[in-house]
């Protein structure tokens, strides 16, 4: 049973058993020495071995500008300030003092006339009554029957007021031969007279006329 068994090799080979563990006691110890010792590399013929870093790029120009992109323009000026001229104290003396000049002209004093700057309108353009050719032959009253069987002839004066219409609104005897031509005249100048009123620019007004009335007798 124990023929082909490990014991059996054991006795066979004890050199290879401890060639296998002093390998690996070897390896497990160059294992621990690797990670604690630190290998400096001896100098050669002086030459000292530096660790020179790697220099650090520039960093790149900007970007040009764009052409279409104002740039700003600087001025620059100077401001001038204005000199102040000197002013001399106390009186100067250029020259021998001149005499008064007399006024340029004449001081008005009474008071200021101020030019009136109302527009001057022209004059109404007035026309008088006249007698309306229509009644003309309306003027001359009938004769007083009395004054006319006496063969009497007479003449009154009267004013008269004309109104808007041209009709006779007023009658006044100014002088009068007699009360039958006065009389005879008035009724005649109520109810007969016509005339175109006077007028003011065209509008009608009332107005006054004075009008003579003879009274005569025809000859035989």
């Amino acid at each position: 049973m124990y023929a082909n068994g490990f014991f059996e090799q054991q006795r066979r080979s004890p050199t290879s058993l401890a060639l296998v563990v002093t390998l690996h006691a070897a390896a497990f110890g160059a294992l621990i020495l690797y990670g604690t010792t630190t290998f400096n590399p001896p100098e050669r013929d002086g030459i000292k071995i530096i660790d020179i870093p790697r220099p650090t790029p520039p960093p790149p120009p900007p970007p040009p500008p764009r052409p279409d992109t104002p740039q700003p323009q600087h001025e620059s000026r100077l401001d001038t300030v204005p000199q102040t001229p000197l002013v001399p104290i106390g009186p100067t003396v250029t020259g021998p003092p001149q005499p008064p000049q007399p006024p340029v002209g004449p001081i008005s004093q009474g008071p200021v006339q101020l030019a009136d700057a109302t527009p001057v309108l022209p004059p109404p353009v007035r026309r008088a009554a006249e007698v309306d050719p229509n009644f003309r032959d309306a003027l001359q009253p009938p004769y007083p029957r009395n004054q006319e069987r006496l063969q009497r002839g007479g003449r009154v004066l009267v004013r008269i007021t004309i109104g808007t219409n041209g009709r006779v609104i007023a009658i006044q005897q100014l002088s009068a031969t007699n009360d039958e031509f006065w009389q005879a005249t008035e009724r005649q100048a109520r109810n007969r007279w016509r005339f175109r009123p006077a007028t003011v620019d065209g509008r009608p007004v009332e107005s006054t006329m004075t009008m003579t009335v003879t009274f005569r007798i025809p000859d035989a």
